[in-house]
């Protein structure tokens, strides 16, 4: 397999991406026109760069204040999120900041031990903490209520739901209650991805694409095997083997995949994107919803690329621009040369004209990459999972 699609470029510094209108409309259709083979790698002396996307928890939805209560001294108040965004639901209370903020007063002299317990009933496990209060204190308790997965695999459109919160205090070690309400949220669908979260920079957002990136969704983990079928050795190793991807065996998995995703799933594209949670939201199929329906936009055939990638042990990254989004997979574990693919494509064009479109496309937009202007950006998957950003735990 050659490897003259590689195109190293060592220093782009990456920048924030702008909510642009055309992309939440849908991703242009890449035109046909291909190279007759592969150009010959580019190299340069600059480095693509992954900017810092550490920040503090941004708020992810508006917030709403339930009415306070009293007993024996004791006021309990809380705040919650009115709208549960499920693809980054997990991320609460580290990415985003907690779903249900309590705040306990303890009025008395003497310390309560006071329990807290939270639930959107019939979507998430109850979330419980234990805390003692000590007297004249006040202490707050952020809690994070987890999606069940068969919640998760429900969840194909938004729904309305109950948040119900619990706060008691252990008085002569039986409990009583202080606060117990139940108010209304919104649980979005597990399709809906926020272009924009109030309190994160674009580029901070969009690396959250990185959670809809499922390497262990069993549907992908069936894509890598119907790909073994497409190698010359019949098998799918993990990780890389050579330095420059010298041996071919990058490239060579990356055409079984793609062969596999046509031959065995015929897959083509298909510009779906209407989201009904919110202007700011693009419904957007999780990988094996895509090889369920054998379609995708760019960002969903994008995703389910990347997913595959990873789940072989290696490294992609999603590259954004106008309107638009492809993969770029770096070919060994240390250099900054990376293969290139254009994802829309597929059903129409072969592997290596799908990685010379890819190389195009890169070409094009690697000066406004470079320059880090605000409507591309570069979403590098594992260093989103070393900032904890992780799959979505669905299936």
């Amino acid at each position: 397999m050659s490897s003259m699609r590689k195109f190293s470029e060592t220093g782009a510094r990456l920048g924030a991406l702008a909510l642009l209108a055309v992309m939440i409309a849908g991703c242009g259709e890449v035109a046909q026109s291909f190279a007759t083979r592969p150009p010959v790698p580019i190299a340069s002396s600059v480095r693509v760069v992954v900017p810092d996307s550490s920040a503090a928890a941004a708020s992810g939805g508006p917030r709403a204040t339930a009415a306070a209560a009293t007993v024996d001294k004791i006021t309990v108040t809380y705040t919650y999120k009115d709208m549960l965004i499920t693809p980054i639901a997990h991320l609460y209370g580290t990415w985003l900041e907690a779903f249900v903020i309590v705040t306990i007063v303890n009025h008395n002299s003497a310390s309560v031990k006071v329990v807290v317990e939270s639930e959107i009933s019939g979507f998430t496990d109850t979330a419980a903490d234990t805390v003692t209060v000590a007297g004249g204190a006040t202490q707050e308790v952020r809690q994070n209520p987890r999606l069940t997965t068969s919640a998760i695999d429900s969840l194909t459109s938004q729904k309305q739901a109950d948040l119900h919160v619990v706060v008691s205090y252990l008085d002569n070690g039986q409990p009583r209650t202080v606060l117990d309400q139940t108010n209304q949220t919104l649980v979005t669908s597990r399709r809906d991805f926020p272009w924009t979260i109030k309190g994160m920079t674009e580029q901070q957002d969009y690396n959250l694409l990185a959670a809809m990136v499922t390497p262990t969704d069993p549907g992908v983990e069936a894509l890598i095997r119907a790909a073994a079928n497409y190698d010359p050795n019949g098998i799918m190793t993990s990780g890389y083997d050579s330095q420059d991807d010298s041996s071919g065996s990058v490239d060579q998995r990356l055409a079984d995949i793609w062969q596999a995703e046509d031959a065995s799933y015929h897959l083509t594209y298909i510009g779906t994107t209407d989201s009904f949670a919110s202007t700011s939201s693009q419904r957007i199929r999780l990988p094996a919803e895509t090889l369920d329906q054998s379609s995708g936009n760019c960002i969903e055939l994008t995703l389910l690329y990347a997913s595959a990638v990873e789940a072989m042990g290696m490294q992609p990254s999603i590259v954004l621009v106008p309107g638009h989004a492809y993969v770029a997979v770096r070919v060994d574990g240390t250099s900054d040369s990376y293969y290139f693919i254009e994802t829309t494509v597929i059903g129409r064009a072969t592997y290596s004209q799908a990685g010379s479109t890819g190389v195009s496309e890169w070409k094009d937009a690697a000066a406004s990459v470079n320059a880090g202007d605000a409507q591309y950006g570069w979403v590098d998957v594992a260093a989103q999972r070393a900032n904890g950003i992780l799959p979505i735990p669905w299936h």
